[in-house]
Formats: C-alpha cells, sequence, structure tokens
C-alpha cells in the first residue's frame, strides 16, 4: 500500500515543529483507493469495541481491511520515500499565484449570455465555447454541484425563461468570486463545498447523525454533464422531519436499496449547504419492507403551512441560487375538485402543483384524485412561477394505501 499520506505527515510534522500535547483519536475516516475504486472507510471506538464499515456498506471488505493495515502499522512501504529534511517554503504573494481558471471561464460565461441575450443563447456560439471552457476548467471528475448547474444551465437555455436564467447566473458570479476570495469565511466555504465538494486545505462544516430512522420517499435521474448525470434520492428522518438528499453519479455508489425503503442509520455525515441538504450514510441497515406505523409517522411529520413551506423555500433560494432544489413534504388539509384540483391547508393557503416537470407523474396523480383518493401527505419538489411556490409530486399516501411513487 502506499503510505505517501503518511510520510507527507511526518515531513509537515518537522515543518511545524513542537505542538500541542497528545490527543486522543476516537474515529477515522479515510478515502481508501483500491483497484481503481476509491471508498470512504470509518473507523471509530463505541464503548471500547472498534467498529469498521466501508461506504459500500461492508465491515469486512478489502478497503476496510486496507485502512485497518494502514492504521496497524502493517502495510508494506513499496512507493513511500523516506521522510527527509523539509525546506522551508516562502510564502508566495497574491500577485504570483496564478489566474483562478475557473472563476474566470464563468466570468466569461456570463458575459457570453448577457451579450446575446437569453433568447438567442441556444444558438450563440460563443456561449457554447464558454460552457466548453468551464467544463475544461472544472476539477476531474466533475463535483456533482457544478455538473448540476450545468444541466440545469443547459436546459433553461433550451427554455430560454428569462427568471430562472437570470437566478443561475446570478450563482455563478457568487461562486466566481468566492474563488478569487483570499479571507474565507464561513459564507464562503459552504458555498464553494456546496459546488465543488472538500478540497485540499477546505475545512467543510459537517453534522453528524447518529441513530436515527429514515425513509426514501423519491429518486430521480437529474442532469449534469455528459459524463455527470445524478441520481438523487430523498430521506426523510421520520423523527425529526427533516429531508435530506443523497446523491449519486453514474458509475458510484450509495446506499443499497429500493424505493420506498427504511434506513435505520447507526452514522451519517450532513453537509451544510443548499436544501436538501446532502447526506453521506456511513452505517446503516435497509429495511424494504416498511412497517405501517413509520408511514404513520411520515404523515405526522410533514408541513402542514403552506407559509411555512414558501418562506423556507424563499430562503434556500436566496442562499443558493444556482443550486437549491427543495424538496417538501406537506399534508394538504382539502383538496378541491371542480375541474382543476387545488390543494390547501387548514389557513386556506393555496398550494401549486406544477404540470410543467414530470407530465407523466403528474397526470397519473389527477387521475388518482379524479378516482377519489384521499391524499394524507404529499411529497415532491418545489420549484416557483415568480410569485407562487409549486410542488412537482413524487410519491403519497392515502387512507388507503400508506404509499403511491409516481
Amino acid at each position: 500500500m502506499s503510505t505517501r499520506l503518511r510520510d507527507a505527515a511526518v515531513r509537515h510534522l518537522q515543518l511545524l515543529g513542537a505542538g500541542a500535547g497528545e490527543g486522543a483519536v476516537r474515529r477515522l475516516t479515510m478515502d481508501i483507493e483500491l483497484e481503481g475504486r476509491i471508498e470512504m472507510v470509518t473507523l471509530s471506538l463505541r464503548d471500547g469495541e472498534l467498529q469498521c464499515v466501508s461506504s459500500d456498506a461492508r465491515n469486512d471488505g478489502p478497503h476496510v481491511l486496507a485502512a485497518l493495515r494502514f492504521v496497524a502499522g502493517m502495510e508494506q512501504r513499496e512507493d513511500s520515500s523516506p521522510p527527509g529534511l523539509v525546506a522551508s517554503i516562502a510564502p508566495r504573494s497574491a500577485e504570483q499565484a496564478p489566474a483562478n481558471e475557473l472563476a474566470d471561464a464563468l466570468d466569461d460565461l456570463l458575459t457570453a449570455i448577457t451579450r446575446v441575450g437569453v433568447a438567442k443563447a441556444q444558438y450563440a456560439p460563443s456561449v457554447d465555447a464558454a460552457l466548453e471552457r468551464v467544463i475544461s476548467a472544472a476539477p476531474e471528475p466533475t463535483p456533482s454541484g457544478l455538473g448540476r448547474f450545468i444541466g440545469r444551465l443547459q436546459r433553461e437555455i433550451r427554455s430560454a425563461e428569462l427568471r430562472p436564467m437570470a437566478r443561475l447566473l446570478e450563482g455563478a458570479s457568487q461562486l466566481a468570486n468566492a474563488l478569487r476570495t483570499t479571507a474565507r469565511t464561513r459564507d464562503t466555504e459552504e458555498r464553494l463545498v456546496a459546488w465543488l465538494g472538500a478540497r485540499p486545505g477546505s475545512m467543510p462544516e459537517v453534522e453528524l447523525l447518529h441513530d436515527r430512522t429514515m425513509i426514501e420517499v423519491g429518486r430521480e435521474w437529474l442532469s449534469g454533464t455528459e459524463r455527470a448525470s445524478l441520481e438523487r434520492r430523498y430521506l426523510v428522518d421520520i423523527e425529526s422531519g427533516n429531508i435530506y438528499r443523497e446523491d449519486r453519479p453514474r458509475h458510484a455508489t450509495a446506499s443499497l436499496g429500493p424505493c420506498p425503503r427504511q434506513l435505520r442509520v447507526g452514522l451519517a455525515e450532513v453537509e451544510s449547504g443548499p436544501s436538501p441538504r446532502r447526506i453521506r450514510v456511513l452505517q446503516y441497515e435497509v429495511r424494504p419492507d416498511i412497517p405501517s406505523e413509520s408511514w404513520v409517522r411520515v404523515q405526522q411529520v410533514a408541513s402542514r403551512s403552506f407559509a411555512e413551506v414558501a418562506a423556507g423555500y424563499r430562503k434556500s433560494v436566496e442562499a443558493h441560487p444556482s443550486l437549491s432544489e427543495p424538496f417538501a413534504l406537506v399534508a394538504p388539509h382539502r383538496i378541491e375538485r371542480n375541474g382543476v384540483f387545488k390543494v390547501f391547508d387548514s389557513e386556506g393557503r393555496q398550494l401549486i402543483l406544477n404540470r410543467s416537470e414530470r407530465r407523466g407523474a403528474v397526470l397519473a396523480f389527477y387521475d388518482m384524485l379524479a378516482e377519489g383518493a384521499e391524499p394524507t401527505w404529499l411529497a415532491g419538489r418545489l420549484t416557483d412561477t415568480g410569485t407562487m411556490v409549486c410542488l412537482t409530486p413524487f410519491a403519497l399516501g392515502t387512507r388507503d394505501r400508506t404509499y403511491t411513487r409516481l
């Protein structure tokens, strides 16, 4: 196994000199590459016992064994270099630093679209060239946030809708500014992680979750770059009502099981960022036969105030205009069936049902309502018309059937 990481740590310690006293290591999380595949391995002490788990859901697989050998110092040092003295490195000034290629490419993209106008962007060679430059300047493989932005931008270029295009470009401008800033703040760091993932030197804010029960209520494939389409899964914590997204690029692994399913999550990491927040499930058990009491909890934690749903949507989109794609779980108070179905909460506020996306799913939902179905909860992605928030239904529960996936 390569020990370059350990050797680099030794050299860095030599550079830093004596530091703080010894600490107690309770948990280690490592990215282990083996036979061309990278898995995250977590080793932790719980009640004096060693817990091992890999992101492929195995606790005794080859990636776990490689991590154990590394920690135990039993790996073969085939390509490591002896830790020598570290030469002092003079800090480089801002003028000597290379230009930020991705930030410049984003600026060129914004300029190209602005010059030709949204209505003509679809047929403008300058826009195509600028978008190609962004893709070329992106890290490899393309981070899921940036890839999703590219997929949404290409869709809006084809639709030539001004409002969603302006929102996407506003977010791209914010990313370019964050890439160029030298004084990183919590907001700029959160923005960079949401777009580009964790990078060398970054310190993403991560919330650890333990012992939670979650229900997956929907999943979909989303457009990205040609090489980076994305499967998104929506998980509901049936105790708190929080909704998370698990993003899986094509050909990558994720938590196992079909939709719907129940996950008993022993350990998970949740990133700060756009709604719904991204989750990485590390330790879990899958239950495909979801008990009826879990579906009752889904209904109980669903939002009953459409005003709160709209307020949460606005807050999320304002913070992350390019990346936020909020998902909601709601419990309608009543449904009007006078030709055009309308959903209301107990305060008389209406939540518009979006008919422009997932058209087949929406038509199936309307057919169910026409047949007299009484939804006890609805789950779907939120969008807006500029003045009103809309819900695109993915799944629902009724008085007669606990779950229907559209």
